[in-house]
């Protein structure tokens, strides 16, 4: 075979690698619903809860409270399920890296999740790319 054959078959290889790629990483899983979520900041970190609760709306959920937490000791950022439908809250979990999910329905609630960020964010939650004001 000359070289030029070679070069051709591995460009060829590349590309068949390259699209089966692309056509099977993608994920099976649909789009979340939209979803009402309140983001309490509960490490103290300025402006996380607002930059975070952007990441979410831009994500097509509806952020309906941004505020600080009980405290801002929270080691561990939580997903608390509100609405009863927690397998939509685990789904979220996954769609932010894994972040832990507690089970809390309230029947009066007026949000289907609360996210409590604690100070592991950086672990579920790149930093945003500019800094945000607010909570």
């Amino acid at each position: 075979m000359s070289r030029t054959t070679w070069v051709l078959g591995l460009v060829l290889l590349a590309f068949v690698v390259s699209a089966g790629w692309a056509l099977f990483s993608r994920s099976t899983e649909p789009p979340l619903p939209r979803l009402r979520i309140e983001v309490l900041n509960g490490c103290g970190e300025e402006g996380l809860a607002a930059s975070t609760a952007q990441r979410l709306r831009d994500l097509g959920q509806d952020v309906v409270k941004v505020a600080d937490a009980d405290r801002h000791d929270y080691d561990r950022c939580v997903i608390i399920d509100r609405g009863g439908r927690p397998w939509l809250s685990r789904r979220l979990a996954r769609r932010l890296g894994g972040i832990t999910v507690i089970l809390e329905r309230e029947a009066t609630a007026d949000v289907d999740v609360t996210l409590i960020l604690g100070k592991d964010h950086g672990r579920y939650l790149p930093p945003p790319s500019g800094p945000s004001p607010g909570v």
